[in-house]
């Protein structure tokens, strides 16, 4: 009929999409094709199932397993005869794993999958979740795939693995609990329909039955009473798609090779005959016509979600080639290309105009688990977005700003007068000589050098880590390249890592090789502090001793004949000759304390300043002007660039693939697109 052909042209397009994924070698779960999957029990009788829909013998028979891979079978109706080896044919098969070789004879047909099996899994009674891929063409067939699954079973049998009833139940699993995937549930007659494994697995994945559909076979071998009529009848089964009763070939027609078709008369005499009732929802060929509709059925409701998927691979892909991008066809400007672009890259990073992925860890995501009998915290790590700026600026913040505040102004300061009684000989001076808070200060400078290196170290560091990520980013394409570019980049910032260190490590000593006390910060805080001690008004000194400042506060090369303007305040401030040694000694200590504080402070404001300032010159600056001739001078000549600018076999099979499987997407589309508006392939 017109609906018929309408129905065949629908089931066509729909194999010729699963050919397409499947040639393309594209797995079932990246793109999850409706399927209509059989499963049953050992010898319930499911391969007699599906050569009767099939109308030839072509499966392997015996006892045990038979079937240990799954077997994709797709039946193809072709409208005449074709020619086959000068022989008109009206049937023939192929498999996948054997390119364009026809068989006419299903003999050899039932070979070849014995064959193919045990080339995979063996001689013995093992199985594997790689199928097995059959087209069957004929003109008495519709156009209809259906998936064998090995039997399922409770209790190895000779030399079945001892585990082999769980491997089955997990393969079986695998398939049918895709939502696109229709159920052939294959249960006995005459075995009671509440033990069928088959019924109770499709239960477990499809509670409501929707999209399963119940075969019960050797209807002949059921007593024929009103439980076996209820069976029929779906009275007692729960699947929505109906319940069909089939009859089989005995081991006697089977020995004499009687003609399917005749089986096939035999089975609607004997429902005419049994079920008059149900008759016309019985049988073979009605299972086959409700197969039909059920798999149409169910593509139709799948269409957005199938669009949906083929939609989200091409992005995929899509993203994939554009990473890898094309094939250098002139590796001498690709090399200057490439070089320009890590360059490049490596200074807008610095600038927070490029960014790079960084693994994390997690905070809101540990886990505590045991490892090796003790508690352990597992970190999980996550993606993070960032750039060689940001990462600088957390140094500047953390290791400058942060550390450097968190020293300790007043450490080492726990004994300062027995420090200044030292430097006052046999008899106490009258005020606190310059030596003394030059002695104190420098050691309390010396608490810089490490966590001054430090910021150094890590600003490296942070570099370091941007090459290597913008290096990998940019050259995926050209492992050896990049291994090159980043040895050499790496090479010339760890000689400029050493500059800035040296000369960090000049400006600390350039700060403690003069101790200026004229400063105008430290001019200022001392007057303050000193005049907490002094019974003068403090405005009034600070004035005073303001002016005397003012009038010297950079004249460094004083005579030595003058007093300095800490030993200027000392002996404006001391307590006179009615205060005790005690008292003096106590005074003293508390504001030599106070202007060691004061002083360390100022240093370190210099060196929060400064450190950023030398990363920035030596190691930033120098990078981004010089690097990119550096690289060209020791990687640019013909021999170099022949060896370096070579992809990687990985990528070159990546990008070939991902511009094959965008062929096979973009056909999967147009086919998808044909059945949604109702056209089909011809």
């Amino acid at each position: 009929t017109n609906n018929l052909s309408i129905m065949d042209r629908f089931l066509a397009t729909l194999n010729k999409l699963q050919d397409v994924f499947t040639t393309a070698g594209v797995s079932s779960k990246e793109i999850d094709l409706p399927q209509i999957v059989v499963v049953g029990s050992q010898s319930t009788g499911k391969s007699s199932v599906l050569e009767n829909i099939a109308k030839q013998n072509f499966l392997p028979r015996g006892g045990g397993i038979v079937t240990r891979r799954p077997l994709v079978l797709q039946m193809i109706q072709v409208p005449e005869k074709n020619v086959i080896d000068g022989v008109s044919r009206h049937t023939w098969a192929k498999f996948l794993h054997q390119g364009e070789k026809f068989y006419t004879d299903m003999n050899k047909v039932q070979q070849e999958i014995v064959a193919d099996t045990e080339r995979k899994c063996g001689s013995n009674k093992g199985i594997s979740d790689d199928p097995i891929h059959l087209k069957l063409y004929s003109t008495k067939i519709p156009s209809l795939t259906l998936v064998d699954l090995p039997g399922l079973t409770k209790i190895p049998v000779g030399d079945q693995p001892r585990d082999i009833d769980q491997k089955i139940e997990r393969l079986v699993r695998s398939y049918i609990v895709k939502e696109n995937s229709i159920i052939l549930a294959v249960s006995a007659g005459n075995v009671d329909i509440a033990n069928s494994d088959a019924l109770r697995l499709a239960r477990q994945v499809d509670p409501s039955g929707s999209r399963t559909i119940a075969v019960i076979t050797k209807c002949d071998l059921m007593e024929k009473n009103e439980e076996s009529t209820h069976v029929l009848d779906g009275t007692s089964v729960d699947v929505k798609l109906g319940l069909i009763g089939v009859i089989n070939r005995n081991n006697k027609q089977l020995a004499e090779k009687v003609p399917i078709e005749k089986i096939l008369a035999i089975e609607e005499d004997y429902f005419l005959d049994h079920y008059p009732a149900i008759a016309d929802r019985m049988g073979t060929e009605y299972l086959t016509s409700q197969l039909c509709e059920i798999l149409i059925g169910h593509l139709k409701r799948c269409l957005p979600m199938l669009s949906e998927k083929i939609a989200k691979q091409q992005a995929f892909h899509r993203e994939i080639l554009k990473d890898i991008g094309e094939e250098a066809s002139d590796p001498n400007q690709a090399m200057i290309m490439l070089l320009s672009q890590f360059t490049d890259s490596v200074g807008k990073s610095i600038e927070g105009r490029y960014s790079y992925t960084v693994m994390r860890p997690d905070p809101s995501a540990i886990k505590k688990g045991v490892k090796r009998g003790e508690d352990s915290n597992e970190v999980t790590l996550i993606p993070e977005e960032t750039s060689a700026g940001a990462e600088l600026f957390e140094v500047f913040q953390n290791e400058c700003t942060r550390k450097l505040s968190e020293i300790p102004a007043d450490k080492n300061l726990h004994d300062l007068k027995k420090t200044i009684r030292s430097t006052s000989g046999v008899q106490p001076a009258l005020f606190i000589p310059d030596g003394v808070f030059n002695t104190l200060i420098i050691k309390q400078l010396d608490m810089f050098d490490r966590p001054t290196e430090h910021a150094i170290l890590k600003s490296h560091t942070c570099i370091a880590e941007a090459i290597d990520s913008i290096a990998n980013k940019s050259m995926v394409r050209y492992p050896k390249l990049e291994r090159e570019v980043v040895n050499i980049s790496k090479a010339y910032l760890a000689k400029q890592k050493k500059v800035a260190l040296e000369f960090m490590e000049e400006y600390l000593d350039v700060e403690k090789a003069f101790i200026n006390t004229n400063h105008p910060e430290f001019t200022e805080r001392y007057q303050v502090a000193a005049s907490l001690f002094a019974e003068a008004d403090p405005e009034e000194e600070k004035k005073k001793t303001g002016q005397e400042n003012n009038q010297n506060m950079y004249s460094y090369a004083e005579p030595q004949t003058k007093k300095s303007a800490l030993e200027k305040l000392m002996e404006r401030y001391q307590l006179g000759e009615t205060a005790s040694n005690e008292e003096r000694a106590n005074k003293e200590a508390e504001l030599m304390e106070k202007l060691l504080i004061h002083y360390f402070c100022i240093v370190r404001a210099h060196l929060v300043d400064m450190i950023p300032k030398i990363v920035m010159k030596f190691l930033v600056r120098k990078l981004s002007t010089h690097l990119n001739s550096i690289l060209i001078k020791a990687l640019y000549s013909e021999e170099k660039i022949k060896e370096l600018v070579q992809e990687s076999d990985k990528i070159a099979k990546k990008r070939k693939a991902s511009s094959k499987m965008m062929k096979v997407l973009l056909e999967a589309e147009t086919l998808v697109s044909n059945i949604a508006v109702g056209r089909s392939i011809e």
